[in-house]
């Protein structure tokens, strides 16, 4: 667990005093977490699981995967939109495929 969330940490490039401020514990309390010098209360816990976006198990080292559960249907949502966007796309002659991606370009500079 103290590895997961260090590595966390450094991937959004914070000190441990940012993330202490974003989870309202003391810096000593982040580096105890991180060194496996404490006990994790389970208030801490859902804190780091809430403000990295991870699932309870991952911090836990019970699962690989990041994802909470909601997160993963909204993922394969997502997905699937993409996947049937692309299996058009892949279906167009390259004059068409090119005239889609200039109207989305276009469609983007609008926003």
């Amino acid at each position: 667990m103290q590895t997961r969330i260090k590595e966390l940490r450094k991937e959004r490039k914070l000190h441990q005093s940012e993330l202490a401020a974003k989870i309202n514990v003391s810096q000593q309390t982040v580096s105890r977490i991180e060194n496996g010098d404490t006990t994790l209360p389970a208030d801490i816990l859902i804190d780091l699981a809430r403000f990295f976006n991870v699932s309870i198990d991952y911090l836990l080292y019970q699962t690989d995967s990041r994802r909470t559960p909601d997160f993963q249907v909204e993922f394969n949502a997502v997905l699937e939109k993409n996947y049937r966007l692309c299996k058009l796309y892949e279906n167009l002659n390259s004059k068409n495929q090119d005239l889609l991606l200039s109207l989305a370009e276009q469609l983007k500079e609008k926003e």
